[in-house]
């Protein structure tokens, strides 16, 4: 709850976009499907097996089938933070971003995919128009890595206004 309520206060999403997941054993916790971030409560978090059968809580966000792919395919990958902000989307959209996955329709297996190929080994990659997918150790990581994302991405769509 905490990652995502920063993720909102930090101007990162608005109400109930974007979402995160992390590991917890052979469960992954993530994040529920469109309750807004300032009101939720523990029991509002969902739990669900690697793959992807609800063990606690109703729906689990809609792009449960990305963060399964990332953390099944990625060892090295605690947590996934996925968000919607503004300057690292808008540059996606102008092929001047970190790597970027073509998009695919929310909440499909197709997304995972594209993410995964665009990434590589790396931990960050913005989905075209639709926003970044953060990976790391643990939520901490994978948010922290979320907004150097996006303050470099407004440095330099900022340089480039300016050039």
């Amino acid at each position: 709850m905490l990652t995502l309520r920063r993720m909102a206060t930090g101007g990162l999403v608005l109400g109930a976009a974007g979402n995160a997941s992390a590991r917890a054993g052979d469960l992954v916790v993530i994040s529920p499907s469109a309750l807004p971030y300032d009101s939720l409560r523990a029991e509002d978090v969902r739990v669900v097996t690697a793959d992807g059968e609800l063990v606690e809580g109703p729906k689990p966000s809609v792009e449960l089938p990305m963060h399964l792919a990332v953390l099944a395919e990625r060892d090295d990958v605690g947590a996934v933070v996925h968000t919607h902000s503004t300057y690292a989307t808008a540059l996606s959209l102008v092929g001047d971003s970190v790597p970027v996955a073509d998009a695919a329709p929310s909440g499909t297996p197709e997304l995972g995919e594209a993410v995964l190929a665009a990434a590589h080994d790396g931990h960050a990659v913005v989905v075209r128009g639709h926003g970044p997918v953060c990976f790391g150790v643990d939520l901490a990581d994978a948010l922290a890595r979320a907004f150097a994302l996006e303050e470099n991405a407004r440095i330099r769509a900022l340089a480039k206004l300016l050039a």
